[in-house]
C-alpha cells in the first residue's frame, strides 16, 4: 500500500443524508460522497464516465448511482459500471469518518 496519502476533511456526516449523494469539491475537482443506511460513506469523480453529467445529480438506491442524463448506473463503492450506456468504471477514493467528519483521501 502507497504512503502517499492525501486526506482531505470534505463535509460533515450529518452533509449527506443517508441513502442519498452530496456534491464536495475540492481544488479544481468534483467528487461525489455517499453515505448508506449503514452510515457508510463513499466517494467517487462527480462526473459519469459516458456523458459528462453530474453523479451528485444522480438517483441513488442501495449502493447504486443513476446517472441523471441516460441512466447508466455504477456501484459507488467500487465504481464499477453496471449497466449501458455507462461502460466505463468512476474512479473512487478512500474515505474516513472522525468525529463525525468525512475525510477523502485524494492522493
Amino acid at each position: 500500500m502507497s504512503n502517499n496519502s492525501n486526506w482531505i476533511k470534505a463535509l460533515s456526516v450529518t452533509d449527506v443524508p443517508k441513502n442519498d449523494v452530496k456534491r464536495w469539491d475540492y481544488g479544481t475537482k468534483s467528487f461525489a460522497i455517499f453515505r448508506t443506511a449503514e452510515d457508510r460513506c463513499y466517494a467517487t469523480d462527480d462526473t459519469c464516465t459516458h456523458e459528462h453529467a453530474r453523479m451528485s445529480d444522480g438517483f441513488v438506491m442501495n449502493h447504486t448511482i443513476e446517472c441523471p442524463r441516460h441512466a447508466g448506473s455504477f456501484d459507488f463503492r467500487t465504481g464499477e459500471a453496471l449497466n449501458p450506456p455507462a461502460c466505463i468504471n468512476l474512479k473512487t477514493y478512500a474515505t474516513k469518518i472522525e468525529d463525525g467528519v468525512i475525510y477523502v483521501d485524494v492522493g
